[in-house]
């Protein structure tokens, strides 16, 4: 049968909805079941039904209105889950290193979706600010205040944010926003990408990618440091370790992708 012109404006419309596929697939299957039905509705009786029962009136346009209807919700329904898919779905990682550790989920609208304490000390900061639907770089001021009133974060601590995403794009603005909310708080800001790999192997062992890569370098020098030890250490303690056994640490340095800028060395 000929698709009509608001069939075909139902299926227009989902064809510029931003949905997973099998979303849409769905949702436009029961549109189609649905509009099956009317028509079987429609349809005129058997003679023989028709002469043994009367005629009956005929509402041809209130079914149609009703299925254009059905139509349109679903199709509001569609969109609002879709957006709502994408509103949820992190599409970067974000792991925050001082002693606190904080590991923060966003969005593509680099949108706070998820955020937990990797060690105690994280989630008590959390426990205190809570950053879930806050853009980034509030977020990150809100925690880097938070962190200063409990006294984690002085003039003299090293930070390290490690950032595990496939946009470079997103990657630069949280760069950019980690260096502004954090540098004038400590002495030492770096920021650097993590594969997936680092960050799924960091949080293995229960530590941020930053933590984890110092004290990977500690283990690989010869320390016998545990990674629960290394948790509980901030990053400038993990540092001066590294240090003294007389290795310089590339995760404190901004190596592995990042650029490294302390207060003094904003661009």
């Amino acid at each position: 049968m000929r698709e009509g012109v608001a069939e075909r404006r139902v299926r227009e419309a989902f064809a510029s909805v931003h949905a997973p596929e099998d979303v849409k697939a769905r949702a436009l299957a029961a549109i189609e079941a649905r509009r099956g039905e009317g028509e079987r509705a429609d349809a005129p009786a058997p003679a023989a039904s028709v002469a043994a029962t009367g005629p009956r009136p005929s509402r041809p346009r209130a079914r149609r209105r009703a299925r254009l209807l059905l139509a349109a919700c679903l199709v509001v329904a569609v969109v609002g889950a879709g957006l709502l898919w994408l509103a949820a779905t992190p599409t970067a990682y974000v792991d925050i290193d001082v002693n606190p550790s904080i590991e923060l989920g966003l969005n593509r609208f680099d949108r706070v979706v998820s955020a937990r304490g990797l060690n105690e000390d994280g989630e008590s900061v959390l426990a205190a600010t809570d950053v879930t639907w806050m853009g980034y770089e509030d977020a990150v001021r809100a925690l880097a205040e938070g962190m200063e009133a409990a006294g984690y974060l002085t003039a003299n601590s090293a930070v390290s944010v490690t950032v595990s995403c496939g946009d470079d794009a997103q990657y630069g603005a949280i760069e950019d926003a980690s260096h502004r909310c954090l540098g004038a708080s400590a002495a030492e800001v770096s920021c650097s990408h993590a594969s997936e790999e680092e960050h799924r192997a960091a949080h293995e062992e229960g530590l941020g990618v930053g933590k984890w890569r110092i004290w990977r370098e500690l283990v690989d020098a010869g320390s016998d440091l545990t990674a629960e030890d290394a948790a509980d250490m901030s990053v400038r303690e993990l540092v001066e370790l590294l240090e003294g056994a007389g290795a310089s640490s590339g995760s404190s340095s901004g190596h592995h992708g990042g650029r490294h800028r302390g207060q003094s060395g904003h661009d």
